[in-house]
């Protein structure tokens, strides 16, 4: 489909991923941890990373797709009652103290999901391993949970899981994520058949308490 992903060497430890000012190191400079295993050339432990921007051009990119991205401006009923995150005081507010971003109706507003699961699927292991999701709210409530547009952004192998030092996984989706937010990227939309400045933000994220510990640091 066109659409790449990254393996990014991570120290096994959590301290670093190998990328930036790291890339070419052969050992952590925080704990000096070798960053290969015994045979030279095989990563410790690498970080899945699949980047969003290329694929939220892709939703854009379909006309059905891209209309649908705005049914929380055009498609929804207004009836007093909160059904979907469009509804909730939070989603005004933003359109009242953000003005640029809520006038385009373009503009995303995802959803944050991770937390550990098992991939062995066995009880007796402690293996977590960590995917991290995204949600995008503007489409209609029968659609956005929907396996085809909740988007894997990152998989954070195990055995263990990150604790705290999950913003040192985080950091290229971050960075994306800020691009996204402080200056956009042009997006052809299919269904109107232009091109628009693509803005999106983190509306909320969604997860249970002890990963919200963890997340909360960020």
């Amino acid at each position: 489909m066109g659409l790449r992903y990254e393996k990014i060497h991570v120290c096994p430890n959590d301290c670093i991923l190998y990328r930036n000012e790291n890339e070419s190191a052969k050992s952590c400079p925080e704990c000096n941890l070798s960053r290969y295993k015994k045979k030279e050339g095989v990563p410790a432990k690498v970080l899945g990373y699949f980047p969003i921007i290329p694929r939220f051009k892709r939703m854009y990119s379909d006309p059905v797709d891209a209309e649908k991205l705005t049914w929380h401006k055009f498609g929804r009923k207004k009836v007093g009652l909160l059904r979907h995150p469009a509804d909730s005081p939070q989603w005004r507010f933003i359109d009242g103290q953000l003005p640029d971003f809520g006038s385009e109706e373009r503009n995303l507003r995802l959803g944050l999901s991770t937390d550990g699961m098992n991939s062995y699927s066995s009880l007796s292991s402690i293996h977590s391993t960590w995917p991290v999701m995204l949600v995008a709210y503007n489409l209609p409530p029968s659609l956005c949970m929907k396996r085809k547009y909740i988007m894997l952004s990152m998989l954070i192998s195990g055995p263990k899981q990150p604790g705290n030092d999950i913003d040192e996984y985080l950091a290229p989706l971050i960075n994306d994520l800020k691009l996204l937010w402080e200056e956009g990227v042009e997006v052809f939309d299919a269904n109107r058949n232009e091109m628009f400045n693509f803005r999106a933000m983190l509306f909320c994220t969604i997860q249970d308490y002890p990963a919200y510990g963890n997340l909360s640091i960020l």
